[in-house]
């Protein structure tokens, strides 16, 4: 295939670049300045820079072309955003810098919404369960409850990802142990989705209620083989642990107030819309702008207030340390819209774990 200059020029080093590429643990800053977006000549080299520090989210040399495109849209998006004045948080050239939004979207989102499941579930009852004010700030990892970020890949399986990480925290507050579970089984065996998207309220109250989530290959015991980032034949043998939950609720809808209730109980599984701003942030307190069309599914952990008084949500992420705050996303809370910012406030929903005791497969 024929290369444009200097694509032409520069594809040996970025070859040589990439098969030199250690894992980022971690945001790693790729600093560029005006200059660097003068010219085809000068964007290439930035690319390089990036490419030696990430790898591309394609390898194939007949896509150079395009993940340079795309890559050139978003640094000159990156630069002007970051000049613009008041701004909350900062975009940058991170793992997903070479991909447009559309494919970013179709291979690292997939959350869907079934309203007519989620009616069904009943909400918690706060009057009950909540005594006096919840605390002003409050964050579940500093009480060995929420697992390390894990990374869902190229995968649209953020819904698994959500429901297990809201499992595990719901478990190990009632129990005191924290186990890591098995996305790859709830992809594989749940019937709640696949890669292109799936339903966390389907695992919630039914598949973690009825079957179990199984642990996963690093357990102990170990059980269920590593996450593939692909729908596999379900692999569950009778006899093996998996931790079942007593039912699931939900979150009283487009009430922040009652999210904050919910979240200090214990880690809830919540639905968003992740945009261009989402893909490529990097630190602060994300204010959007975004709206709620909801494709992505997160896990609230806690919540905090900056030293100016900007009030955030603290929410895990599925794409990896090398995103974000190490996985992590500050999304601002207490907003006008009642739906919450990018409607983290629609459609939140947590398990129920009031036993301690851990359940065996039953059947296949």
């Amino acid at each position: 295939m024929a290369m444009k200059n200097p694509l032409a020029i520069g594809l040996l080093a970025v070859m040589m670049a990439a098969m030199a590429v250690v894992a980022v643990q971690g945001h790693v800053d790729v600093p560029f300045t005006d200059e660097d977006l003068e010219s085809e000549e000068t964007m290439w080299n930035l690319y390089e820079r990036w490419r030696a520090l990430y790898t591309s989210s394609s390898m194939d040399l007949g896509d150079i072309e395009s993940r340079f495109e795309a890559f050139k849209a978003n640094a000159r998006y990156v630069n002007e955003f970051n000049k613009k004045k008041g701004m909350t948080y900062e975009l940058g050239l991170n793992k997903f810098a070479d991909m447009t939004f559309e494919e970013f979207a179709a291979k690292y989102a997939g959350a869907k919404v079934d309203a007519a499941d989620l009616a069904s579930v009943p909400e918690g009852n706060y009057e009950e369960e909540l005594v006096g004010d919840v605390p002003v700030t409050w964050d579940w990892r500093q009480y060995g409850v929420v697992t390390p970020v894990k990374d869902q890949k190229q995968c649209g399986s953020c819904w698994a990802f959500s429901s297990v990480g809201a499992v595990e925290s719901a478990y190990a507050i009632a129990t005191k142990q924290l186990l890591r579970l098995s996305e790859q089984q709830v992809l594989d065996c749940s019937n709640a989705g696949d890669c292109s998207g799936g339903y966390t309220s389907s695992v919630l109250q039914d598949f973690a209620v009825k079957k179990g989530i199984a642990l996963d290959q690093s357990g102990n015991p170990p059980y269920y083989p590593a996450y593939q980032a692909e729908k596999l034949a379900c692999r569950t043998v009778a006899g093996k642990p998996v931790i079942k939950m007593d039912g699931a609720a939900s979150v009283p809808s487009s009430n922040e107030v009652s999210l904050k209730q919910s979240v200090y109980k214990q880690p809830v599984s919540v639905l968003i819309e992740a945009d261009n701003n989402f893909q490529l942030y990097v630190k602060g307190v994300y204010s959007g702008p975004c709206g709620t069309s909801i494709n992505h599914a997160v896990l609230a952990v806690g919540y905090g207030v900056t030293t100016d008084n900007t009030k955030y949500w603290i929410v895990k992420n599925s794409w990896g340390t090398g995103w974000g705050e190490s996985g992590y996303i500050r999304m601002k809370r207490d907003i006008a819209a009642k739906e919450g910012l990018c409607g983290i406030a629609l459609y939140g929903m947590y398990p129920i774990k009031k036993t301690a005791a851990i359940s065996m497969v039953v059947d296949n």
